[in-house]
């Protein structure tokens, strides 16, 4: 399935502020820019100036003799509100909801950051049984029906490039068997999971486009298992996805929205 205006660019906007924040997920050291830099593959002189600004706005601190930085308390904060101010997420939520209550199931928006899905916007139904997840959750790019839709709708180049962070990240991944879902959900416009990320849980996923083609995020439903059937998955739930796509898309476009 191609996009439709030209190929489609992630969000970098979105990534790069991330990247800063996520540096810190896997160890608890302060950093300076350099090792910053290192880990977000960002230049120095952009982690320089974006660290003296969060510093100055209370969300890093600078520690020790070195002036290093560590995550300060309000972090967590910045991170959902940032997420939760995304126009995207603003005209998303109210469709997705609906959706959510319709086949009770949950309902997130999420855009790719290297071997991860990040959800921008999540909802469930009233009496949905499921996981119950929020803004800021990371999904497995390559075990989840949103992040195999997720690279569905990029570039050869763009999903090469998440490829090798997932190889690296997931050593016993397997690749071709992914390529070949990938260019499934190519061909019908939608991804499925059974089972892939969590055993219990059934998902469903499909492409957002943006900006006129030339952007992309994902949604997704899903729910437990139980007494579910797959058919109802790839029959209806999928297409569906891909109707809630369209309508969140030409919602962006109607109101002139940015990302």
């Amino acid at each position: 399935m191609s996009s439709k205006s030209g190929t489609p660019t992630e969000i970098l906007s979105l990534t790069r502020g991330l990247a800063i924040l996520q540096a810190y997920r896997s160890r608890q050291d302060p950093m300076g820019n350099k090792e910053i830099a290192e880990r977000t593959g960002l230049s120095k002189a952009t982690v320089t100036r974006l660290s003296h600004t969060l510093v100055k706005m209370g969300y890093l601190r600078q520690i020790g003799m070195y002036g290093k930085y560590h995550l300060d308390d309000n972090v967590t904060n910045l991170g959902h509100a940032y997420l939760r101010s995304l126009s995207l997420a603003q005209v998303a939520e109210p469709l997705m909801s609906d959706f959510a209550e319709k086949y009770q199931m949950s309902v997130a928006l999420g855009v790719g950051y290297r071997h991860q899905i990040i959800y921008l916007c999540y909802c469930a139904g009233d009496h949905t049984a499921t996981m119950r997840l929020r803004v800021g959750t990371l999904a497995p790019m390559h075990q989840s029906a949103i992040g195999l839709a997720y690279l569905s709708a990029l570039s050869a180049e763009q999903q090469a490039d998440h490829l090798a962070e997932i190889s690296a990240q997931h050593p016993d991944a397997d690749l071709t068997d992914l390529r070949h879902k990938v260019s499934e959900a190519q061909k019908v416009g939608f991804a499925v999971s059974f089972g892939a990320w969590r055993p219990e849980i059934y998902a469903a996923g499909a492409p957002v486009w943006l900006n006129r083609g030339n952007s992309v995020a994902a949604v997704n439903c899903g729910a437990r298992q139980r007494n579910q059937s797959r058919d109802h998955y790839i029959q209806t739930l999928g297409p569906d996805l891909m109707v809630l796509s369209s309508d969140i898309s030409d919602r962006m476009e109607q109101i002139g929205a940015a990302i």
